[in-house]
């Protein structure tokens, strides 16, 4: 069986259910009713004067939903709409009556015959029209309520994948600021030592390319495992070795079981970059960065300091987030929301720090 032939008889079969009910509901209240003026009710005989009635009705539904869907289909407001099923209305419970007063004469054979069969649907339609009416609206009310939940349900749905498209987007842009930044920093580090280092310069064009290459390889996924930012921030290490010399000096300490965690690319890069530009470079003599990332029950926190020159003067209030720090705090904020902090404090006695804690999931399943 397929899977859409289940789903196609759901609507049908909640309708007969629907029914189920009502005819269950009406052979009760018939039982009592008769129960108490001492007459005989045998539940086999009221059950199927209940099925007459509501059967009956089980039988128009399909009919009664396609002129509602012609109705709905004016486009008019709902006042106008009320109206114009007036007159399908009435012609759908004078067509109820008739089939009750057929169905009733097949079934139950009442005495009298088919003239007898008559005067019960020209009584009926004396008495019960109004009911009737309010059954056949009724049915429209509730096919409307039900289509509004659907819709509401649908658009739902819409404004939550629309919602996830736009992160995505966002997370391209902010991922997509950092290679032009993080190349053009490392183009005038290369200018720079062309005029005095050849060869070095040479090799710093060589590991840009293969840095390059290992980040261009890796779009299209907004995690990776901590263990592949390790891979791509080497060759970038290499390339600032290559600039300081023996001035830098990189301590990466990353736990065993850290290494699995997902983490959002390009996410240590910058932070490093942040590191060795603001806090090793302006200083006189050689210099450390530390990286270090734990995981700690279901948190994995990750730090990047320095022993560089630390905050302006103005301390943490007049730092500046650029380009490196606010998309790694942006992104981290797309993708965690409130779950993740990230926080910026002065070393003692000199230098700066980085601190992450996001939630672990591990790139393992």
């Amino acid at each position: 069986m397929r899977a859409g032939v289940p789903r196609r008889w759901l609507g049908p079969a909640l309708v007969l259910a629907g029914y189920t009910v009502l005819v269950l509901v009406y052979t009760a209240q018939l039982s009592v009713y008769r129960a108490s003026r001492g007459e005989p009710s045998g539940f086999g005989d009221t059950f199927v004067v209940g099925a007459v009635e509501w059967y009956s009705w089980a039988l128009l539904t399909p009919f009664i939903l396609a002129v509602a869907r012609r109705v709905r289909a004016t486009g008019r407001p709902w006042p106008v709409q009320l109206a114009l099923h007036l007159l399908p209305g009435l012609l759908f419970a004078v067509a109820h009556m008739a089939l009750h007063a057929v169905l009733r004469q097949v079934l139950l054979a009442p005495v009298g015959g088919w003239p007898a069969t008559w005067t019960y649907f020209t009584y009926m339609l004396s008495k019960t029209t109004d009911f009737d009416l309010l059954i056949y609206l009724s049915v429209v009310g509730l096919d409307a309520a039900v289509r509004y939940s659907r819709q509401v349900r649908e658009e739902a749905v819409r404004a939550s994948q629309l919602e996830a498209q736009l992160a995505q987007a966002q997370l391209h842009l902010l991922r997509s600021q950092l290679r032009p930044h993080f190349l053009f920093n490392t183009l005038h580090a290369i200018s720079a030592l062309m005029h005095r280092d050849v060869e070095a310069a040479d090799r710093m064009v060589g590991q840009l390319s293969e840095l390059l290459r290992a980040s261009l390889e890796r779009d299209g996924r907004h995690e990776v495992p901590l263990s592949e930012e390790l891979d791509l921030l080497a060759p970038y290490l290499d390339i600032e070795r290559t600039r300081f010399s023996d001035r830098l000096h990189v301590e990466v300490d990353v736990a065993p079981e850290a290494r699995d965690a997902l983490v959002p690319p390009l996410l240590l890069q910058p932070l490093v970059e942040n590191a060795i530009r603001h806090g090793i470079a302006p200083r006189r003599g050689p210099g450390r960065v530390w990286v270090r990332a734990v995981r700690s029950g279901e948190r994995l926190s990750v730090e990047v300091r320095d022993d560089g020159v630390g905050p302006p003067s103005s301390g943490l209030e007049g730092l500046r987030e650029g380009i490196g720090l606010g998309s790694t705090r942006a992104r981290l904020e797309r993708l965690h929301g409130a779950a993740h902090s990230m926080t910026l404090a002065a070393n003692a006695p000199r230098g700066f720090s980085v601190s992450l804690s996001l939630p672990y999931r591990s790139a393992r399943p």
